[in-house]
């Protein structure tokens, strides 16, 4: 924990100092919602079970860059999600000796804060209306997956990424209806595999 703190501090030091001595510096602010959820995607191969059910909200994704070139900026992503799964599943209760019914719930409430980095493919000074982008994206994420039952010794649920590292891979496009506001969607893994939402340029 101490070493990605540090880590991305010293990240964030080099954008300030990278930042301060720029010129014509452009600030983007962007809110948006994501879908669909990849993990809560990834548990419905259990909808086979008996009295399934799948809730989940996001991801949600707010987002700050500084372009610091025409071709490069640099800021800070927060994807938020939480997701919850429940089922029924009849288990051998060795103590009864007679079959039973496990209920069980699998959520998860996390957040990713993450460096972020994009590469622009087109020059402001000759298109400030359309932008494209690639981003990619590497930090922290907090959260807990829980798996509650009455019989855990008989459920085997695991997610095929569930780590404290944050990570994401996008290709963009924004769109400036004026000067400050404009919409945005990306396409790519964060959370989710596409996003939409506004953006505002500063």
């Amino acid at each position: 924990m101490k070493i990605r703190q540090y880590c991305l501090s010293i990240l964030f030091s080099i954008s300030f100092l990278i930042n301060c001595s720029a010129q014509d510096i452009s600030h983007y602010i962007s809110a948006g919602y994501g879908f669909p959820n990849l993990p809560r995607m990834a548990l419905n191969y259990l909808d086979t079970e008996n009295k399934f059910e799948s809730t989940g909200t996001g991801p949600l994704h707010l987002k700050y860059e500084n372009r610091i070139k025409p071709w490069l900026g640099v800021g800070l992503s927060i994807n938020h999600m939480t997701y919850s799964i429940k089922y029924n599943k009849d288990v051998l209760d060795t103590s009864l000796g007679q079959i039973v019914t496990n209920h069980v719930k699998v959520s998860n409430n996390n957040t990713a804060f993450n460096a972020r980095v994009n590469f622009h493919l087109i020059n402001p000074e000759k298109n400030d209306k359309l932008d494209v982008y690639f981003g990619i994206g590497i930090g922290y994420r907090t959260g807990k997956f829980i798996v509650e039952s009455e019989y855990p010794d008989d459920v085997d649920i695991k997610l095929p990424y569930n780590t404290a590292l944050g990570l994401e891979s996008t290709f963009g496009f924004r769109y400036f209806i004026d000067d400050n506001l404009g919409v945005y969607t990306e396409l790519g893994i964060a959370k989710s595999i596409i996003q939409f939402g506004a953006v505002m340029r500063i």
